[in-house]
């Protein structure tokens, strides 16, 4: 009903106001509807309402934000401690560390009971890891473990972390190994990828102690060649050029100038080697060689001159003749070599093996 206004008549007397009967009839009306009303509420219009996010009084009203539903997780400091969290149920942020933490920035989803048990849940802020731990009635608390996903370990055919990322099967795609979580991935074609390995599996590993940091494996699929890398996936670092890890297969393959650092760039040997067994040749990364030429016969006063089968840096180059004495023995024989190529000539007409050997460098 609506309210009823008693009138109470003119001043001071209350003359023509409502008689005591009729003013008590509206008083009974409208107490009555109260009553009734308040007789449909629940216990909560009877009770105190929370004083903030953080205020867990037993018994009061809860409101929008309260332990972290709703609005903003609670905020912890970096000297606040995971064990030590209010025992209720709740959602809590560390932003900066803090301490008993799986990861420095986590937000932890809380469930707790009557008897001491707790159960956390915290999801890294900075990237897609999650972990999980408990405490126990008797106040031991177990360790974290991370769960594996999809996200953050990515093993056999499925999406990856990054949209355009695939697990297992090589094929096309937009995302970049420089990001990959910890995982088995494949990638085919990315700027990224290895140079000059179209087709490429990544073994990656997020570090556990601090996730910004990578450490990648890169096994060929379309060639043979394995490669390492390490880097900051921060935002601004730049990824290194990935290191060509030596094996029985590509020690010995085409040798590329190192520099002085001494790094093998990609796809470079340790050694490379060329020629047969009469004429060869042995480059080392570091910039040694060694050539070596065989011949039998030669002409008195004739002068011979055979090109290297891999041209020296620099000149003159240590020239080394060994005459085998398969007729007589000779000792006027005379060699000397540069860049290009070797000058043997005797006094002698002979019929001995002659064996050169010239050590030089390849490149400075």
């Amino acid at each position: 009903m609506a309210r009823q206004e008693i009138n109470i008549g003119a001043a001071p007397t209350g003359v023509g106001g409502d008689t005591p009967r009729s003013a008590s009839i509206k008083i009974n009306a409208m107490t009555q509807e109260l009553f009734a009303r308040q007789a449909q509420l629940g216990t909560a219009a009877t009770q105190s309402v929370v004083t903030g996010s953080d205020d867990f009084t037993p018994g009061r009203v809860s409101m929008m934000g309260h332990a972290g539903w709703g609005a903003e997780p609670i905020s912890k400091q970096p000297t606040d401690d995971a064990n030590e969290l209010p025992r209720v149920s709740g959602l809590f942020q560390f932003g900066n560390g803090g301490a008993n933490l799986p990861n420095p920035y986590v937000q932890i989803l809380q469930i707790a009971n009557s008897g001491g048990y707790i159960w956390q849940t915290a999801k890294a802020m900075l990237d897609e890891s999650v972990f999980t731990r408990g405490r126990r009635g008797d106040g031991q608390w177990s360790p974290w473990r991370a769960e594996i996903n999809t996200s953050v370990f990515a093993l056999g055919t499925a999406p990856g972390a990054t949209p355009g990322e695939l697990m297992g099967l090589s094929a096309a795609q937009t995302a970049s190994p420089n990001k990959a979580n910890t995982g088995l991935y494949s990638y085919y074609l990315h700027p990224d990828g290895v140079p000059g390995f179209g087709a490429i599996s990544v073994l990656s590993q997020a570090w556990g102690h601090d996730p910004q940091w990578r450490a990648q494996l890169s096994m060929a699929v379309s060639g043979d060649g394995i490669h390492f890398r390490q880097f900051s996936v921060n935002p601004g670092a730049a990824a290194p050029n990935w290191r060509s890890i030596l094996h029985n297969g590509n020690a010995i393959s085409g040798v590329l100038n190192a520099g002085p650092s001494g790094a093998l760039p990609i796809n470079s040997g340790l050694i490379e080697r060329g020629g047969a067994l009469d004429n060869w040749y042995f480059r080392f990364a570091g910039g040694l060689q060694i050539c070596q030429q065989r011949f039998t016969g030669y002409t008195a006063g004739v002068t011979r001159n055979v090109a290297w089968l891999a041209a020296f840096a620099d000149t003159p180059v240590a020239v080394f003749p060994n005459i085998y004495p398969s007729i007589d023995w000779d000792m006027s024989a005379r060699c000397y070599g540069n860049s290009g190529s070797y000058f043997f000539m005797s006094d002698r007409t002979l019929n001995n093996i002659v064996t050169v050997t010239a050590i030089g460098r390849w490149h400075a």
